[in-house]
């Protein structure tokens, strides 16, 4: 897996170089796109690693302590800070007319793609002889629970956007008060979510879409002090990714410290494309098919799997079916967004 990494290390240097600071937006669609393809390779080798047991001493095992397991949710947290920033950005241009059309384009559009995905695994599941009951596959559908597919977060993207429904329906044109709604809704959702039993991955970076919405409320008072001189930047980038790490062994022992330690990695990450760029053309397109890719890359490992992994596991047979899981997950999510994806835009407007 380190092997990956490196590969996606390398997209990520390839596309670096110095911003342009009269001609650059590194809050814009392309330049987040690229930091969200870097990550979603990311949740590929988080997932793939349920698959099947990957133990090699060098490739695998440092790869595990040194970056999956000091990573944990953070993998995701941009997905969520990004999406944050985006909707916030939609409501400053265009009021109150998109936030009344947050149900129909936000909610119903990502909930219909997700449901078009299940039927996917359930004629996969159906195929192999197995079969579930109504309630599960009800539950299924709203994401609640699952038949081998990623489901929290999009669960957790759905209410988000329901929250921001109401929190600006409520206070329409006063935006501190709307936030601040969101953030009151985020913190009853992960209460009930953690009281009703699911696991600390289905609520713990959900506050990173309100730390998105509030960046882009503040950004020109962040920018201001962050880019006044480079040692500001310098300044904020150290104490933003020290206190990522030093928070880290204190995350467990207490939620407030864990978003923290979350909010430090999203800060640090933010600050630092203020002065860099990461611009690759294949990081963008994975950004781009952020959703296709995050919810069918497990339906390709689930396939793969018996043929792949048959028999007598070796090393080499175990990295040839992370190649064909990769190459798969590409040209199936491809097919995805230029048929299903697309009808569905279509029909939505």
């Amino acid at each position: 897996m380190a092997i990956f990494f490196g590969f996606l290390c390398f997209l990520a240097l390839i596309g670096l170089r110095k911003a342009e600071r009269d001609n650059y937006d590194y809050m814009s669609v392309n330049m987040t796109n690229s930091i969200k393809g870097f990550f979603i390779g990311l949740v590929f080798i988080s997932h793939i690693w349920g698959y099947t047991d990957f133990s090699h001493p060098y490739l695998d095992v440092l790869y595990q302590k040194l970056i999956r397991g000091k990573m944990g949710q953070c993998v995701v947290a941009m997905f969520l800070f990004y999406s944050g920033f985006g909707v916030m950005e939609s409501i400053k241009r265009k009021g109150q007319n998109y936030v009344n059309r947050i149900p129909v384009r936000r909610v119903l559009n990502v909930l219909l793609q997700f449901d078009c995905v299940i039927l996917l695994f359930w004629l996969y599941r159906i195929s192999t002889g197995t079969h579930y009951g109504i309630k599960k596959m009800v539950l299924s559908f709203i994401g609640w629970d699952g038949i081998g597919n990623s489901n929290w977060y999009i669960f957790c993207i759905l209410w988000v956007y329901i929250f921001t429904f109401i929190a600006f329906g409520v206070f329409r044109d006063n935006h501190k008060k709307a936030i601040a709604g969101v953030f009151v809704l985020s913190i009853l959702y992960m209460a009930i979510v953690s009281k009703l039993g699911k696991e600390y991955w289905w609520y713990d970076t959900i506050l990173c879409y309100v730390w998105g919405m509030l960046f882009s409320l503040y950004r020109d008072k962040v920018e201001r002090f962050v880019n006044e001189n480079r040692r500001t930047w310098l300044f904020t980038l150290f104490v933003c990714s020290v206190g990522h790490m030093i928070t880290y062994y204190y995350k467990s022992n207490s939620p407030l410290v864990y978003q923290l330690w979350v909010f430090c990695f999203t800060a640090s990450i933010v600050t630092f494309t203020m002065r860099y760029v990461i611009d690759s053309k294949i990081l963008r397109g994975g950004g781009i098919m952020l959703f296709e890719l995050y919810m069918l890359q497990r339906l390709v490992m689930m396939i793969l799997k018996p043929y792949m992994l048959a028999g007598e596991l070796t090393s080499t047979k175990k990295y040839i079916y992370v190649v064909a899981c990769f190459i798969g997950t590409i040209v199936i999510s491809v097919l995805y967004r230029k048929t299903i994806g697309r009808l569905i835009k279509q029909k939505i407007g």
